[in-house]
C-alpha cells in the first residue's frame, strides 16, 4: 500500500487545506474549493479522506507535530534562557501569523462535539509534552525553579474561550496580534529571576 506522505496529490491537499482553513475556518471552507486550491479532483480527495473533518484532524495532527519539534529543537539549543523565549515566541508568532478568526471559533467552538473532542485530546497530548520539556528546563536552570508548570498551562488553557470572545478580539487588529500578546503575557513570566 502506498504511503500517502509521500503522494504529491496528498501533500497538496493537505497544503491547500491548511491555508484555507486558516483563512476561513472549517466550516466556510468546502471540498470542492479545497480541490480546487489542490489542483486535484474530488476523487483523488475521497482516495485519502472519507470528509472534511477527517482532513482537519490530519491537517492539525501535522501543525502540532511540526510546532512541537520545532520547540524542542530551540529548548534544546545551547543559548539563553532569554534567546529560547525571544525564539518560542517568534515560532509562535509564525505558526499563527495567517490564522483567522473563523478558524479560530471553528476549531475551539464545540459545533461539531467529534471534531471538538479530538481537538482537546490532541491538545492535552501536545500540552503534556510541553510540561515535560519545561519541568526538564527547569532542573537545566532555565525556567525558574518555583515556577508551578502545571499552572502556567492550565492557565494557557484556559485561555482558549476567551481567544473567540469577539469583545476581547476587537481588542486587537487581528488574532495573530491578540495570539502574540498572550504569548508574551505568558511567556516573560517563566525566566529564571536574576539575584
Amino acid at each position: 500500500m502506498e504511503d500517502p506522505e509521500s503522494n504529491k496529490k496528498y501533500t497538496a491537499i493537505l497544503e491547500a487545506s491548511r491555508k484555507l482553513f486558516w483563512k476561513h475556518g472549517l466550516r466556510r471552507v468546502t471540498v470542492e474549493e479545497i480541490c480546487k486550491a489542490a489542483d486535484t479532483s474530488k476523487m483523488t480527495f475521497y482516495r485519502f479522506f472519507p470528509n472534511k473533518n477527517e482532513l482537519a484532524k490530519v491537517v492539525l495532527d501535522r501543525y502540532l507535530q511540526e510546532g512541537l519539534a520545532a520547540f524542542r529543537k530551540i529548548i534544546h539549543e545551547n543559548s539563553s534562557a532569554a534567546e529560547k523565549m525571544q525564539q518560542m515566541i517568534q515560532l509562535k508568532m509564525e505558526g499563527t501569523y495567517d490564522i483567522s478568526t473563523e478558524f479560530i471559533q471553528d476549531f475551539f467552538i464545540k459545533t461539531d462535539i467529534v471534531l471538538s473532542e479530538y481537538i482537546t485530546d490532541k491538545l492535552d497530548g501536545y500540552f503534556k509534552e510541553v510540561i515535560k520539556e519545561f519541568k526538564a528546563g527547569q532542573e537545566e536552570g532555565w525556567i525558574r525553579k518555583d515556577l508551578n508548570v502545571e499552572f502556567l498551562f492550565y492557565f494557557s488553557r484556559k485561555m482558549i474561550p476567551v481567544m473567540y470572545d469577539k469583545e476581547f478580539l476587537q481588542l486587537f487588529k487581528s488574532p495573530h496580534e491578540m495570539i502574540g500578546e498572550l504569548t508574551n503575557l505568558i511567556v516573560y513570566g517563566i525566566s529564571p529571576l536574576k539575584s
